[in-house]
């Protein structure tokens, strides 16, 4: 079982996801409007579906930023969600949205 977050961690790791959704949001709403949009600076999950188009690729991101909100603070949190291995801090920490371990394939 994971240990608590600290507050302060769990406050910033809040805000970074927020953050992440915001700008997700943003870039979505713009490729919606036609403007063109680059999404190589995203770090988004390594996840690749053959012929999804950008939109699609945003929803799906925004969609895992949302779950990490979701058990962000639970005792689900830092847990991969296929085989229940604790996820390393550091990795959290540079992406919060992480949702599995390096063994189940998506770190």
């Amino acid at each position: 079982m994971h240990e608590p977050i600290d507050p302060a961690r769990l406050a910033r790791l809040r805000t970074d996801l927020g953050r992440k959704g915001m700008d997700i949001n943003q870039k979505l709403t713009d490729i919606l409007a036609g403007k063109n949009v680059t999404l190589a600076t995203l770090k988004m999950p390594h996840e690749q579906k053959p012929g999804e188009k950008p939109e699609e690729k945003l929803r799906r991101f925004l969609n895992q930023i949302s779950r990490a909100q979701r058990r962000l603070g639970t005792p689900a949190w830092g847990l991969c969600v296929t085989c229940q291995a604790p996820l390393p801090d550091a990795v959290l920490d540079d992406t919060p949205w992480t949702e599995e371990c390096n063994t189940c394939g998506r770190l």
